[in-house]
């Protein structure tokens, strides 16, 4: 895909390869709370960030990650960082075995799209986590059929069209891409 380096005119990020967004927290989060190490979600009450757990209110999150394939790229995918809210049961246990880097174990669960993607989207999504060994983030399966994810997940999507949503977030990653 991209066969050197390139800088993108937007953010100015440098790229080897195609650019994978990754959200710093659930949308409903505060841009205002600061990150913190992820031994605060247990030393701290209320409501808190860390780099892969957060907790406002009732509310859980986890950190995940959303893949969709590149049609004709040789099993290559898109990969979205991005949150996924789950009951608390499924935080507790998930957080219980992250350290141990053995969440593979459990079982997947039922979750929410914390992040509004492609932007815009405001509602929450269903979705299932699939738990990945190794200590891999969890990967996000989208579950609602009419959702614009479902099919780019379940059947891939061509290169113009992560081109596109990309391109909704500011990056122009197709001018990277084509010029040389």
């Amino acid at each position: 895909m991209l066969t050197s380096s390139r800088q993108c005119r937007c953010c100015g990020a440098t790229f080897a390869q195609l650019l994978s967004l990754a959200c710093d927290r659930p949308d409903m989060c505060p841009e205002d709370m600061p990150q913190q190490d992820n031994t605060a979600i247990i030393a701290e009450r209320g409501d808190v960030l860390t780099d892969d757990f957060c907790r406002i209110g009732d509310l859980h999150f986890l950190r995940c990650v959303l893949a969709v394939p590149l049609i004709g790229g040789d099993e290559e995918e898109f990969v979205l960082g991005t949150w996924a809210s789950v009951s608390r049961e499924n935080f507790d246990s998930y957080m219980d075995l992250f350290e141990l880097r053995e969440t593979e174990t459990l079982s997947n669960c039922p979750a929410w799209l914390s992040n509004a993607i492609p932007p815009g989207m405001g509602e929450p999504v269903a979705g299932m986590l699939h738990m990945r060994p190794e200590g891999q983030y969890p990967e996000l399966m989208i579950s609602e059929t009419g959702h614009p994810l479902y099919p780019l997940q379940k059947n891939g999507a061509q290169l113009e069209e992560l081109f596109d949503l990309l391109y909704s977030y500011g990056h122009d990653m197709a001018s990277l891409v084509y010029d040389a």
